[in-house]
C-alpha cells in the first residue's frame, strides 16, 4: 500500500511478487527515478499520449524495483520463469502496475485517466486472469495496462477493455 504525505503519495511503494503476492517489499523512488518519470510525463498532452507514458513509466518503476527484489528473473505468462525467486503471476503484475499507476496519479502527472480496481476475466471459464485498469476521464472508456504477456523490462500492453475481456494475447 502507498504511504500518504502532505504533499500527495510518498515515494516510497509496495512491490509483491512469487505469485499471488505472497512476497512483499517496499522501495523508495530515488531522487534519479523521480526525474526520470517527470520527463516521461513532461510532453503529455491527450489521454492517448498519457497511456504511452504510463507504459513507459511503469517500465521504469519496475527497473527501480528490481534493485530491492529479485524480480527482472520474471518471465512473460505463468510458466517461463518456473521457480525462479521473483517471478509474477497476473495477481501480482495487476497489483503492482496500480500501485505504481496510482503513484503516478498522486504526483499529479495522470490528468486524463482514474486508476481503478484491477479487472479480471475469465473468457474461457478455467483462464482466469488480472490486470490493472484505468478510465479515461473525458470519454469514460475503459482501458486495461497489463505487464503480464512479457518478460521483465518489456513494456506492458495498453489497449480497451472490451478487447482484452474477450481473451486478447499478444
Amino acid at each position: 500500500m502507498l504511504l500518504a504525505s502532505a504533499q500527495g503519495w510518498a515515494d516510497t511503494l509496495r512491490l509483491c511478487y512469487h505469485y499471488g503476492c505472497s512476497k512483499q517489499v517496499s522501495f523508495e523512488v530515488s531522487e534519479a527515478g523521480r526525474a526520470r518519470l517527470a520527463e516521461i510525463f513532461s510532453g503529455v498532452g491527450d489521454a492517448a499520449a498519457e497511456r504511452d507514458a504510463i507504459a513507459g513509466a511503469i517500465v521504469a518503476l519496475y527497473r527501480e524495483a528490481a534493485a530491492h527484489a529479485p524480480i527482472s528473473a520474471d518471465k512473460g505468462g505463468n510458466f517461463g520463469d518456473g521457480s525462479a525467486d521473483g517471478r509474477m503471476d497476473c495477481v501480482d503484475h495487476s497489483e503492482n502496475d496500480t500501485t505504481f499507476m496510482r503513484y503516478l496519479a498522486g504526483q499529479g502527472w495522470l490528468r486524463h485517466h482514474r486508476v481503478e480496481k484491477p479487472a479480471w476475466r475469465a473468457p474461457w471459464i478455467v483462464d482466469l486472469h488480472y490486470a490493472s485498469r484505468l478510465t479515461d476521464a473525458k470519454s469514460s472508456e475503459t482501458w486495461i495496462v497489463d505487464s503480464w504477456f512479457f518478460d521483465f523490462g518489456h513494456k506492458p500492453v495498453v489497449l480497451p477493455y472490451q478487447q482484452w475481456k474477450k481473451g486478447y494475447t499478444p
